[in-house]
């Protein structure tokens, strides 16, 4: 479930390679890579990582404190690189955003839409 985003991502990365980053797709596939990140690795991760903890705290079976210690170490680290990864992913988002070339790529689908008219 948490490489959802990587359909995306690897998507993104090809319309780069190939210098697609005028087109309303790169913009459009932008916006599913953050949607699909945030749901898949931050909403659902977070609440897989609750349960992961609350299941250690509530286990009928015996685990030995290194096991159940080293499972909330890996739990926090997978975590926070998701949610460093995240800020990354807005940080950059942001900055396309920004970028002329998403005015640039929204006027030429308006003048498209003018013109066909």
């Amino acid at each position: 479930m948490f490489e959802v985003s990587t359909l995306s991502l690897n998507i993104h990365l090809t319309f780069e390679d190939c210098s697609l980053n005028n087109y309303i797709m790169y913009y459009i596939n932008g916006m599913a890579l953050v949607s699909s990140f945030l749901f898949a690795r931050v909403v659902y991760g977070t609440i897989l990582s609750i349960n992961v903890w609350r299941e250690l705290a509530n286990s009928a079976v015996p685990i030995s404190a290194f096991a159940a210690n080293t499972i909330r170490l890996a739990n926090l680290v997978l975590m926070g690189l998701s949610y460093y990864w995240f800020s990354v992913v807005i940080m950059t988002a942001k900055r396309n955003a920004l970028d002329a070339d998403l005015i640039r790529a929204l006027e030429d689908m308006d003048n498209k839409d003018i013109k066909a008219e």
